[in-house]
């Protein structure tokens, strides 16, 4: 990352926490006029960003009384926000001239600077590419059933999207929240990488935080890694979980985890609560920036393919129930889940592309449902 010089502005001197924020030119209000800006967007987590990235462009702006009145409040409203301690106290050495401090107390605690920064730097790139409201759900999913919500997790963005089906049948996101990912990043092979998987899961418990160490926070929604392409590629492990953070803490930094994807207290009380997400929950885990996909042009064709594939092959089952995926980060690589022929089962189809075009089903399962009971 490149360094910047001091540079003597109003009398005062721009940081180390500007750093990661003076070569972006983006302005904060084409976030804040978006029409993210809805009801649905305004809880707690939410407000609480929006104040975070306020700061952090008064910092680029070298506002710095503004930006120290805006970490404040934010310091203020929550007192576990340890970035939130590092920017307001970096900020109030800067304005008193205390820059040499500052410098020597980053450097004692390098490790726990960076990972604090991490976070800044994590979000305020989220500000700055979320121009539009796109975040690749389309080219993912390509057919619903009857879900009531799906999860999309973007580890490139460190952001869980939650959608809903609305009274029309169609599925619109309702909130999205930055999250912590594994500590190695994304791919997860083996047990104890410290890697998130990717690919498509579904929910398969409930754990609520009374009875889980206070590392989980609120409460945990495990996912069912490996599933059945991760077993036949043989990756291994367990216990990959969306969960929330231990009780002394605000946010963990964008790569923190031993795999599971992480949520700040209150977005985790969201979901086990606000929105009740029922049992097999599709939990879609991708890799990649959703301006370099671009399937959708041969979706038709594709829903065409298993609609025939479903009949010629004497599967009974109801369209509407039928799911298409495209899988994350794999060439060619299609999921598709339905109902099985006994009550409270599901079948999983793992579909690539032969020599011949032609389309193969490389991995068949059949699993039990589990009914949330809530």
């Amino acid at each position: 990352m490149a360094q910047t010089k001091l540079v003597k502005v109003s009398g005062y001197k721009k940081t180390s926490i500007q750093r990661y924020l003076l070569n972006t030119a983006v302005s904060f209000c084409l976030l804040v006029s978006s029409s993210l800006l809805t009801s649905a967007y305004a809880d707690e987590v939410y407000k609480a960003e929006q104040q975070l990235l306020s700061g952090l462009n008064a910092i680029h702006s070298l506002e710095l009384d503004k930006a120290i009145s805006n970490i404040t409040d934010l310091e203020s409203s929550y007192p576990k926000y340890k970035l939130a301690q590092l920017l307001k106290a970096d900020l109030l050495a800067a304005k008193s001239g205390q820059t040499a401090l500052l410098r020597k107390v980053h450097s004692q605690n390098s490790k726990v600077v960076e990972k604090l920064l991490s976070e800044a730097e994590v979000r305020w790139q989220f500000s700055k590419d979320n121009f539009d409201s796109s975040t690749g759900f389309e080219d993912l999913v390509l057919k619903s059933a009857k879900q009531k919500h799906i999860i999309l997790v973007s580890l490139q963005e460190s952001r869980l999207y939650l959608f809903e089906r609305d009274a029309k049948g169609q599925m619109s996101r309702v909130a999205d929240y930055y999250v912590t990912i594994g500590r190695k990043g994304a791919g997860k092979q083996k047990e104890g990488d410290l890697r998130t998987p990717i690919g498509v899961y579904h929910l398969v418990d409930l754990l609520p935080g009374k009875t889980l160490p206070d590392l989980y926070g609120v409460g945990a929604l495990p996912l069912n890694y490996p599933n059945h392409w991760d077993k036949a590629h043989g990756k291994t492990g367990s216990g990959i979980w969306l969960h929330g953070v231990p009780s002394n803490t605000y946010t963990r930094a964008p790569k923190a985890s031993r795999g599971c994807v992480v949520l700040n207290n209150s977005a985790m009380e969201r979901l086990l609560a606000d929105y009740q997400l029922p049992f097999s929950t599709p939990v879609v885990i991708a890799d990649e920036k959703h301006t370099s996909l671009g399937f959708l042009g041969g979706k038709n064709q594709l829903l065409s393919d298993v609609k025939g594939w479903l009949q010629d092959n004497n599967h009974q089952v109801d369209w509407n129930m039928v799911s298409v995926y495209r899988y994350p980060n794999e060439k060619n690589l299609y999921y598709i889940t339905f109902p099985g022929k006994t009550e409270n089962t599901l079948t999983h189809q793992f579909w690539q592309r032969d020599s011949d075009g032609g389309w193969k089903v490389v991995v068949e399962s059949h699993d039990n449902i589990q009914v949330a009971a809530k």
